[in-house]
């Protein structure tokens, strides 16, 4: 069966480490977890290069050939398993969050809330588009930031936006696929994952998840400043979940009733949407349009 995605599905972001709460253990336990958190964090980022170059290793060498003719999934059983794990959640309890956000919020404060998201995660943004050779443009997304950040009220409004400054998102994932090489398809992006409460993913971009994570400003600050990670990374954690699922809403469930095999279809549109902002960036396509063009099916990574 053939159908045309013109984007990624995925219900839920993977971009939350869970904090524990010191009350829960004494402080004996408080100060062993926090000294684990620092270790885990610091191995991350020695790492974070090797893990980069890994990805794009196995995005080149996932088949015979450039691999975008079928997308890979040697573990195809576990990923199954997962992906059934997800829906339970979703269906017990993000979904219907989801739908009491999207019908009970006003729009405009929904608007915020996405517009606050959206400034969090501008510096990642900012870095990754320096590796892809583009400093200017990371230049302006970091100015949006701070102007986002003062005048916007943290973010809630975005203020940058009237003065000309463009939006921009992209990710280490984006970064790795574009520097993969020329023989490389972009929809091979190595073995495909599901991941637990995240969706789906590939070698290739889920390396880029834990990149972005260990560059992010705002998971390394509460680390700087022994700050409990629950309390900010949490709630951030959360607001994700629900604005996007509520916004993928209708797209998901239309690809759901339309497909004969709903982890097939959800599969073939995270990789057919991947492989086009991958080639995007390549191919140094307008961002104006390919953010709208996300924005407008609410289908997100």
């Amino acid at each position: 069966m053939h159908f045309k995605v013109q984007a990624a599905c995925a219900t839920l972001l993977p971009r939350f480490w869970p904090g524990i709460p010191r009350a829960c253990g004494g402080p004996g336990l408080a100060l062993m977890i926090e000294s684990v958190s620092k270790s885990m964090t610091a191995g991350v980022r020695r790492s974070v290069f090797a893990a980069a170059v890994a990805a794009a290793l196995v995005g080149g060498c996932a088949s015979g050939d450039t691999g975008a003719a079928e997308v890979w999934d040697p573990i195809e059983t576990p990923n199954r398993f997962i992906f059934a794990i997800n829906r339970t959640v979703d269906m017990i309890a993000v979904r219907p969050l989801a739908v009491m956000y999207r019908d009970g919020v006003p729009e405009p404060a929904q608007k915020s809330v996405r517009n606050l998201l959206d400034n969090l995660g501008e510096p990642v943004t900012a870095i990754n588009e320096v590796f892809q050779g583009d400093p200017s443009r990371a230049a302006t997304t970091m100015a949006r930031f701070l102007v986002n950040s003062t005048l916007g009220v943290a973010g809630l409004f975005d203020v940058a936006t009237m003065f000309g400054m463009k939006r921009t998102k992209t990710d280490a994932g984006q970064t790795i696929g574009m520097w993969a090489g020329k023989n490389v398809e972009p929809e091979n992006g190595g073995f495909y994952l599901m991941l637990p409460l995240a969706g789906p993913s590939n070698a290739r971009d889920a390396t880029g998840l834990m990149v972005d994570y260990a560059i992010d400003p705002f998971q390394i600050l509460p680390i700087a400043f022994n700050a409990d990670w629950f309390w900010f990374s949490g709630p951030r954690y959360a607001m994700n979940i629900i604005d996007y699922r509520s916004r993928t809403m209708f797209a998901l469930d239309d690809l759901e009733k339309n497909s004969v095999d709903y982890y097939a279809a959800l599969r073939s549109a995270y990789t057919q949407n991947r492989a086009e902002l991958i080639r995007a960036k390549r191919e140094g396509t307008d961002t104006k349009s390919e953010l709208e063009r996300r924005d407008n099916v609410a289908l997100v990574r």
